[in-house]
């Protein structure tokens, strides 16, 4: 296979590792969205001042108890995507989600991009690094129509 064939077969393979952290989280998975992310991933979006997580046992903890109850629905639009080796890259993914909590009787519409860095290991590649930024958050109050 050419550098070119390679590098789309690259790019169509972290663009499936990330559809299948869309479709994990969505459909509450969480043993098998632990399988999208590497031992060692860092949960960076702290500096951004959103979320904290101690690694992938954390983020699965955390969304496991904060979601379990919820209906999200994640998009992922237009990546960017850039290598820096054979085995790393890094890709910015514009996104939306919609989350409504009936505890909470809340709903948001939320608007902006997964900054990532990914790891090829054992021939698949996996989420390394992972920061949420947010754009935009519209708060809706009471149950979606």
């Amino acid at each position: 296979m050419d550098d070119t064939m390679r590098r789309l077969a690259d790019i169509q393979a972290i663009a499936t590792t990330k559809a299948r952290y869309f479709y994990f989280l969505d459909t509450k998975q969480w043993d098998r969205l632990a399988t999208v992310f590497t031992a060692d991933v860092d949960f960076d979006s702290a500096r951004e001042g959103e979320y904290s997580f101690a690694g992938r046992d954390g983020f699965i903890d955390y969304v496991r108890t904060h979601l379990s109850d919820a209906t999200t629905i994640h998009h992922g639009h237009m990546p960017i995507i850039d290598f820096d080796g054979p085995d790393e890259a890094r890709g910015i993914w514009a996104m939306t989600d919609d989350v409504q909590i009936p505890a909470r009787a809340t709903r948001f519409i939320g608007h902006g991009h997964y900054h990532e860095r990914y790891r090829r290991e054992d021939g698949e590649w996996l989420i390394s690094a992972w920061k949420l930024t947010r754009l935009r958050v519209d708060v809706l109050e009471g149950p979606s129509r």
